[in-house]
Protein backbone atom coordinates (compact mmCIF):
# COMPACT_ATOMS: atom_id res chain seq x y z
CA UNK A 1 0.00 0.00 0.00
CA UNK A 2 1.10 3.34 -1.15
CA UNK A 3 1.27 6.04 1.49
CA UNK A 4 0.31 9.51 0.28
CA UNK A 5 2.19 12.81 1.65
CA UNK A 6 0.53 15.61 2.19
CA UNK A 7 1.60 18.78 1.40
CA UNK A 8 0.74 22.63 2.24
CA UNK A 9 -2.10 23.97 0.02
CA UNK A 10 -1.88 27.06 -1.54
CA UNK A 11 -4.07 28.62 1.31
CA UNK A 12 -2.25 27.17 4.24
CA UNK A 13 0.74 28.64 2.30
CA UNK A 14 -0.53 32.35 2.04
CA UNK A 15 -1.56 31.91 5.92
CA UNK A 16 2.39 31.42 6.78
CA UNK A 17 3.20 34.20 4.74
CA UNK A 18 0.58 36.26 5.79
CA UNK A 19 1.78 35.43 9.99
CA UNK A 20 5.44 35.75 9.06
CA UNK A 21 4.18 39.51 6.70
CA UNK A 22 2.43 40.52 10.28
CA UNK A 23 5.35 39.51 12.33
CA UNK A 24 7.92 41.31 10.29
CA UNK A 25 5.66 44.58 10.51
CA UNK A 26 5.47 44.42 14.51
CA UNK A 27 9.07 43.92 14.60
CA UNK A 28 11.14 46.10 12.38
CA UNK A 29 9.49 49.45 13.68
CA UNK A 30 10.21 47.71 17.78
CA UNK A 31 14.52 47.14 16.03
CA UNK A 32 14.33 50.65 14.19
CA UNK A 33 13.20 52.24 17.78
CA UNK A 34 15.74 50.32 19.94
CA UNK A 35 18.36 51.28 17.20
CA UNK A 36 17.44 54.83 17.39
CA UNK A 37 17.17 54.68 20.98
CA UNK A 38 20.98 53.02 21.41
CA UNK A 39 22.65 56.04 18.96
CA UNK A 40 20.56 58.78 21.08
CA UNK A 41 22.11 56.96 24.09
CA UNK A 42 25.86 57.41 22.60
CA UNK A 43 24.97 61.10 22.39
CA UNK A 44 23.64 61.92 25.37
CA UNK A 45 27.41 60.27 25.96
CA UNK A 46 29.25 62.19 23.68
CA UNK A 47 27.04 65.58 25.50
CA UNK A 48 28.66 63.75 28.62
CA UNK A 49 31.98 63.78 27.63
CA UNK A 50 31.50 67.92 26.51
CA UNK A 51 29.83 68.75 29.65
CA UNK A 52 33.25 67.09 31.45
CA UNK A 53 35.31 69.25 29.28
CA UNK A 54 33.01 72.25 29.62
CA UNK A 55 34.30 71.90 33.52
CA UNK A 56 37.60 71.40 32.79
CA UNK A 57 37.92 74.50 30.56
CA UNK A 58 36.13 76.62 33.08
CA UNK A 59 38.62 75.89 35.75
CA UNK A 60 41.55 76.45 33.57
CA UNK A 61 40.09 79.96 32.75
CA UNK A 62 38.88 81.03 36.09
CA UNK A 63 35.39 80.28 34.65
CA UNK A 64 35.15 81.62 31.31
CA UNK A 65 33.47 80.07 28.47
CA UNK A 66 35.07 79.32 24.93
CA UNK A 67 36.01 82.77 23.44
CA UNK A 68 38.38 84.00 21.31
CA UNK A 69 37.57 87.67 21.71
CA UNK A 70 39.04 90.56 23.76
CA UNK A 71 36.35 91.89 26.11
CA UNK A 72 37.84 95.20 25.54
CA UNK A 73 36.70 94.83 22.06
CA UNK A 74 34.02 96.97 21.37
CA UNK A 75 35.51 100.10 23.25
CA UNK A 76 37.80 100.41 19.98
CA UNK A 77 35.20 100.14 17.05
CA UNK A 78 33.01 102.21 15.76
CA UNK A 79 30.58 99.24 14.36
CA UNK A 80 29.96 95.37 14.08
CA UNK A 81 30.67 95.57 10.26
CA UNK A 82 33.28 93.67 8.35
CA UNK A 83 36.10 96.02 8.68
CA UNK A 84 36.26 96.03 12.68
CA UNK A 85 38.96 93.88 12.97
CA UNK A 86 41.26 95.70 10.55
CA UNK A 87 40.19 98.93 12.87
CA UNK A 88 40.89 97.56 16.05
CA UNK A 89 44.50 96.68 15.16
CA UNK A 90 44.54 100.37 14.12
CA UNK A 91 43.85 101.94 17.45
CA UNK A 92 45.43 99.48 19.12
CA UNK A 93 48.13 97.54 17.44
CA UNK A 94 46.78 94.37 18.82
CA UNK A 95 45.68 91.66 16.70
CA UNK A 96 42.07 89.60 17.54
CA UNK A 97 43.47 86.28 17.62
CA UNK A 98 42.92 83.39 14.71
CA UNK A 99 40.74 80.40 15.13
CA UNK A 100 43.35 77.43 15.13
CA UNK A 101 41.81 74.66 13.94
CA UNK A 102 44.70 71.90 13.72
CA UNK A 103 47.90 70.48 12.25
CA UNK A 104 47.68 67.81 9.34
CA UNK A 105 47.44 67.09 6.06
CA UNK A 106 44.89 66.33 3.31
CA UNK A 107 42.33 62.96 2.95
CA UNK A 108 43.95 62.37 -0.74
CA UNK A 109 46.90 63.48 -2.47
CA UNK A 110 44.30 64.49 -5.46
CA UNK A 111 43.59 67.81 -3.44
CA UNK A 112 47.13 68.35 -2.00
CA UNK A 113 49.86 67.55 -0.09
CA UNK A 114 52.44 68.17 2.98
CA UNK A 115 51.20 68.79 6.48
CA UNK A 116 50.55 72.43 8.27
CA UNK A 117 48.34 74.37 10.72
CA UNK A 118 44.98 74.76 9.93
CA UNK A 119 43.08 78.14 10.54
CA UNK A 120 40.36 80.99 9.99
CA UNK A 121 43.41 83.23 10.06
CA UNK A 122 42.77 86.77 10.82
CA UNK A 123 44.38 89.58 8.48
CA UNK A 124 45.56 92.50 10.82
CA UNK A 125 47.49 94.48 8.43
CA UNK A 126 44.98 98.28 9.03
CA UNK A 127 44.55 98.13 5.15
CA UNK A 128 42.63 94.82 5.35
CA UNK A 129 38.69 95.45 5.19
CA UNK A 130 37.73 92.05 6.28
CA UNK A 131 37.96 89.54 8.66
CA UNK A 132 36.89 85.54 9.65
CA UNK A 133 33.59 86.26 11.79
CA UNK A 134 34.13 82.83 13.02
CA UNK A 135 36.21 84.39 15.69
CA UNK A 136 32.57 86.29 17.02
CA UNK A 137 30.39 83.99 19.48
CA UNK A 138 28.24 84.81 16.76
CA UNK A 139 28.05 86.39 13.50
CA UNK A 140 26.20 89.60 14.05
CA UNK A 141 26.76 91.07 10.48
CA UNK A 142 27.78 89.05 7.48
CA UNK A 143 25.95 91.13 4.69
CA UNK A 144 28.16 89.83 2.93
CA UNK A 145 28.54 86.09 3.74
CA UNK A 146 26.60 84.84 0.94
CA UNK A 147 29.26 86.57 -2.14
CA UNK A 148 32.30 86.14 -0.38
CA UNK A 149 33.65 82.69 0.38
CA UNK A 150 36.09 84.79 3.10
CA UNK A 151 33.28 85.09 5.31
CA UNK A 152 31.85 81.75 6.05
CA UNK A 153 28.94 82.56 8.68
CA UNK A 154 29.79 80.58 11.24
CA UNK A 155 30.48 81.68 14.44
CA UNK A 156 32.33 80.42 17.23
CA UNK A 157 29.35 78.52 18.61
CA UNK A 158 29.33 76.24 15.80
CA UNK A 159 33.22 75.10 16.44
CA UNK A 160 33.28 73.10 19.82
CA UNK A 161 36.13 71.11 17.80
CA UNK A 162 38.66 73.62 17.55
CA UNK A 163 42.27 73.06 19.11
CA UNK A 164 41.10 75.81 22.22
CA UNK A 165 38.40 73.72 23.64
CA UNK A 166 39.33 69.72 21.71
CA UNK A 167 42.27 69.55 23.99
CA UNK A 168 40.04 68.69 26.60
CA UNK A 169 38.21 65.94 24.77
CA UNK A 170 40.79 64.45 22.86
CA UNK A 171 43.13 66.67 21.00
CA UNK A 172 41.52 66.12 17.45
CA UNK A 173 39.53 68.18 15.74
CA UNK A 174 37.88 64.88 14.02
CA UNK A 175 37.08 62.82 17.41
CA UNK A 176 33.84 61.10 17.80
CA UNK A 177 32.77 62.83 20.49
CA UNK A 178 32.18 66.03 18.61
CA UNK A 179 29.54 63.70 16.18
CA UNK A 180 26.31 62.45 17.24
CA UNK A 181 26.17 58.91 16.08
CA UNK A 182 22.63 59.40 14.15
CA UNK A 183 24.08 61.91 12.27
CA UNK A 184 24.99 59.50 9.41
CA UNK A 185 25.64 62.59 6.98
CA UNK A 186 28.34 63.95 9.36
CA UNK A 187 29.32 60.81 9.51
CA UNK A 188 29.74 59.74 6.68
CA UNK A 189 31.26 63.13 5.56
CA UNK A 190 34.34 62.92 7.79
CA UNK A 191 35.16 59.74 7.58
CA UNK A 192 38.15 59.82 5.28
CA UNK A 193 39.42 62.08 8.45
CA UNK A 194 38.77 59.36 11.23
CA UNK A 195 40.82 57.04 9.21
CA UNK A 196 43.28 59.41 8.94
CA UNK A 197 43.83 60.04 12.46
CA UNK A 198 45.81 63.78 12.13
CA UNK A 199 44.74 67.21 14.47
CA UNK A 200 42.51 67.79 11.51
CA UNK A 201 42.16 66.91 7.92
CA UNK A 202 41.60 68.79 5.07
CA UNK A 203 38.64 66.47 3.16
CA UNK A 204 38.87 66.26 -0.74
CA UNK A 205 35.52 64.91 -1.35
CA UNK A 206 32.86 67.61 -0.37
CA UNK A 207 32.82 70.54 -1.41
CA UNK A 208 33.68 72.52 1.91
CA UNK A 209 36.49 69.83 2.60
CA UNK A 210 35.75 70.53 6.22
CA UNK A 211 32.75 68.95 8.46
CA UNK A 212 31.96 71.11 11.20
CA UNK A 213 30.63 69.59 14.72
CA UNK A 214 27.34 67.94 15.23
CA UNK A 215 27.01 70.08 18.43
CA UNK A 216 26.81 73.60 19.00
CA UNK A 217 26.94 76.29 22.03
CA UNK A 218 24.36 78.55 22.16
CA UNK A 219 25.52 82.08 21.64
CA UNK A 220 23.44 83.63 23.12
CA UNK A 221 24.99 82.30 26.35
CA UNK A 222 28.21 82.88 25.07
CA UNK A 223 27.50 86.72 24.45
CA UNK A 224 26.73 89.52 26.93
CA UNK A 225 23.34 88.75 28.48
CA UNK A 226 22.76 92.79 28.11
CA UNK A 227 22.67 92.11 24.09
CA UNK A 228 19.37 90.35 24.80
CA UNK A 229 18.20 92.22 27.16
CA UNK A 230 14.28 91.41 28.24
CA UNK A 231 14.06 95.17 28.82
CA UNK A 232 15.58 96.89 25.27
CA UNK A 233 13.79 94.36 22.97
CA UNK A 234 16.57 91.88 22.58
CA UNK A 235 19.27 92.54 19.98
CA UNK A 236 18.42 96.47 20.18
CA UNK A 237 21.84 97.77 20.48
CA UNK A 238 21.79 100.55 17.90
CA UNK A 239 24.09 103.53 18.31
CA UNK A 240 26.84 103.54 20.09
CA UNK A 241 28.43 99.89 20.83
CA UNK A 242 27.80 98.69 24.43
CA UNK A 243 31.60 98.49 26.20
CA UNK A 244 31.12 94.59 26.84
CA UNK A 245 29.62 93.54 23.93
CA UNK A 246 31.86 91.02 23.41
CA UNK A 247 32.94 90.25 27.14
CA UNK A 248 31.59 86.93 27.28
CA UNK A 249 30.10 85.98 30.55
CA UNK A 250 31.40 83.11 33.09
CA UNK A 251 29.57 79.48 33.35
CA UNK A 252 28.48 80.50 36.76
CA UNK A 253 26.50 83.95 35.63
CA UNK A 254 23.63 80.97 34.28
CA UNK A 255 20.45 82.12 36.56
CA UNK A 256 18.33 78.80 35.78
CA UNK A 257 21.54 76.94 34.57
CA UNK A 258 18.84 73.86 34.63
CA UNK A 259 16.55 75.43 32.16
CA UNK A 260 19.18 77.19 30.18
CA UNK A 261 20.86 74.60 26.71
CA UNK A 262 24.43 74.98 27.04
CA UNK A 263 25.05 72.57 23.83
CA UNK A 264 22.93 70.99 21.43
CA UNK A 265 22.54 68.92 18.57
CA UNK A 266 22.61 71.51 15.87
CA UNK A 267 20.89 69.40 12.77
CA UNK A 268 17.22 67.73 13.25
CA UNK A 269 18.50 64.35 13.85
CA UNK A 270 15.52 62.74 16.46
CA UNK A 271 11.91 61.60 15.47
CA UNK A 272 12.95 63.07 11.60
CA UNK A 273 10.33 62.36 8.63
CA UNK A 274 11.81 64.85 5.83
CA UNK A 275 14.28 64.18 3.25
CA UNK A 276 18.19 64.00 4.56
CA UNK A 277 18.64 67.52 2.93
CA UNK A 278 16.75 71.01 3.31
CA UNK A 279 15.91 71.62 -0.62
CA UNK A 280 15.29 75.63 0.38
CA UNK A 281 19.43 75.77 0.36
CA UNK A 282 21.44 75.14 -2.51
CA UNK A 283 23.77 72.31 -3.50
CA UNK A 284 21.46 69.70 -1.66
CA UNK A 285 23.91 69.73 0.60
CA UNK A 286 22.72 71.42 4.03
CA UNK A 287 20.15 69.40 6.56
CA UNK A 288 17.17 70.63 8.47
CA UNK A 289 18.19 72.58 11.98
CA UNK A 290 17.29 71.43 15.18
CA UNK A 291 14.49 74.65 15.20
CA UNK A 292 12.53 73.55 11.94
CA UNK A 293 10.25 70.93 12.43
CA UNK A 294 7.71 70.71 15.75
CA UNK A 295 8.72 67.24 16.47
CA UNK A 296 12.78 68.20 16.44
CA UNK A 297 14.24 66.73 19.85
CA UNK A 298 18.09 67.32 20.43
CA UNK A 299 20.15 65.42 22.66
CA UNK A 300 20.67 68.91 25.02
CA UNK A 301 23.59 69.94 27.49
CA UNK A 302 22.59 72.37 29.76
CA UNK A 303 24.38 74.50 32.11
CA UNK A 304 24.15 72.78 35.51
CA UNK A 305 25.57 69.79 33.61
CA UNK A 306 22.91 67.57 33.13
CA UNK A 307 21.87 65.95 29.80
CA UNK A 308 18.55 65.90 28.56
CA UNK A 309 16.40 65.48 25.56
CA UNK A 310 14.87 69.20 24.40
CA UNK A 311 12.52 69.83 22.07
CA UNK A 312 11.45 72.35 19.63
CA UNK A 313 7.66 72.05 20.79
CA UNK A 314 8.42 72.56 24.58
CA UNK A 315 10.27 75.30 24.22
CA UNK A 316 7.44 76.90 21.94
CA UNK A 317 4.78 76.21 24.75
CA UNK A 318 7.17 78.01 27.67
CA UNK A 319 7.42 80.90 25.57
CA UNK A 320 3.74 80.92 25.11
CA UNK A 321 2.88 80.59 28.74
CA UNK A 322 5.73 83.14 29.47
CA UNK A 323 4.56 85.70 27.19
CA UNK A 324 0.54 85.68 28.65
CA UNK A 325 1.84 85.58 32.56
CA UNK A 326 3.66 89.14 31.46
CA UNK A 327 1.33 90.44 29.39
CA UNK A 328 -1.23 89.37 31.73
CA UNK A 329 0.43 91.45 34.58
CA UNK A 330 -0.09 95.12 32.97
CA UNK A 331 3.55 95.25 32.94
CA UNK A 332 5.24 93.44 29.74
CA UNK A 333 8.62 93.96 29.19
CA UNK A 334 10.15 94.99 26.15
CA UNK A 335 10.53 91.30 25.00
CA UNK A 336 8.23 89.16 26.83
CA UNK A 337 9.29 85.48 26.23
CA UNK A 338 11.76 83.01 26.53
CA UNK A 339 13.20 83.75 23.08
CA UNK A 340 13.57 86.54 21.13
CA UNK A 341 11.28 87.58 18.75
CA UNK A 342 10.63 90.55 15.87
CA UNK A 343 14.51 90.29 15.34
CA UNK A 344 13.84 91.42 11.70
CA UNK A 345 15.86 94.84 10.65
CA UNK A 346 17.66 94.65 14.60
CA UNK A 347 20.14 91.89 12.90
CA UNK A 348 21.69 92.69 9.78
CA UNK A 349 22.74 90.26 7.62
CA UNK A 350 21.20 86.50 6.61
CA UNK A 351 21.14 85.22 10.79
CA UNK A 352 18.17 87.93 11.59
CA UNK A 353 14.79 85.98 12.28
CA UNK A 354 12.52 84.54 14.32
CA UNK A 355 11.08 81.60 12.54
CA UNK A 356 14.88 79.92 12.98
CA UNK A 357 18.42 81.10 13.04
CA UNK A 358 19.13 80.63 9.34
CA UNK A 359 17.55 82.79 6.70
CA UNK A 360 18.13 82.94 2.91
CA UNK A 361 20.05 85.45 0.53
CA UNK A 362 16.77 87.03 -0.16
CA UNK A 363 15.97 88.34 2.96
CA UNK A 364 12.71 86.47 3.81
CA UNK A 365 11.48 84.68 7.23
CA UNK A 366 13.22 81.54 8.08
CA UNK A 367 9.84 80.22 8.52
CA UNK A 368 10.29 79.92 4.89
CA UNK A 369 13.03 77.19 5.27
CA UNK A 370 11.12 75.04 7.91
CA UNK A 371 10.24 72.01 7.63
CA UNK A 372 6.79 72.26 8.55
CA UNK A 373 4.69 75.88 9.78
CA UNK A 374 3.67 74.55 13.13
CA UNK A 375 7.63 75.35 14.33
CA UNK A 376 8.23 78.96 15.30
CA UNK A 377 10.95 78.94 17.71
CA UNK A 378 14.40 80.43 18.44
CA UNK A 379 15.29 79.27 21.61
CA UNK A 380 19.10 78.25 22.55
CA UNK A 381 20.16 80.68 19.73
CA UNK A 382 18.55 83.93 20.75
CA UNK A 383 17.08 83.27 24.55
CA UNK A 384 16.12 86.14 26.08
CA UNK A 385 18.76 87.84 28.71
CA UNK A 386 21.52 85.41 27.16
CA UNK A 387 22.95 83.20 29.87
CA UNK A 388 20.37 84.66 32.41
CA UNK A 389 17.30 83.82 30.59
CA UNK A 390 15.66 80.38 30.02
CA UNK A 391 14.53 77.95 26.98
CA UNK A 392 12.18 75.80 29.14
CA UNK A 393 10.39 76.45 32.15
CA UNK A 394 10.70 72.72 33.34
CA UNK A 395 14.49 70.95 33.17
CA UNK A 396 14.06 67.83 30.84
Amino acid sequence: MQTLRRGFTIIELLVVVSIIGLLLALLVPAIGKARDSALQTQSLSNLRNLSAACANYSAAWSDRQLTLMYDDFSQHISSVSRSCGSEYYSKTGSCPPSLIIGFGGFSSTACGNGYGIWAFWTPCEASVGSWENVTYQFPFTMTDAWNDPGQDGFGLWRLPNIRNFNQYVGGKFYDKAFYAPKDKIQLDRAAPAFERGDDYTQICNIPDRWVPSTYGFSPAGMWNPDIFSSKNGCLNFSGRLPPGLFRSPSASAAKFPELKTRMIEVWWLQNKEGPEFNPKFDGNYTPYYYNQCINSAPCTLFYDGHIGIAGAADSMDGNAQVTATNVASGQPKAEPGLFCQNTLNKLPGPWFSYGGFFTGPDGKDGANFNYDTEVNTSYHIFTVDGIQGRDFLQAK
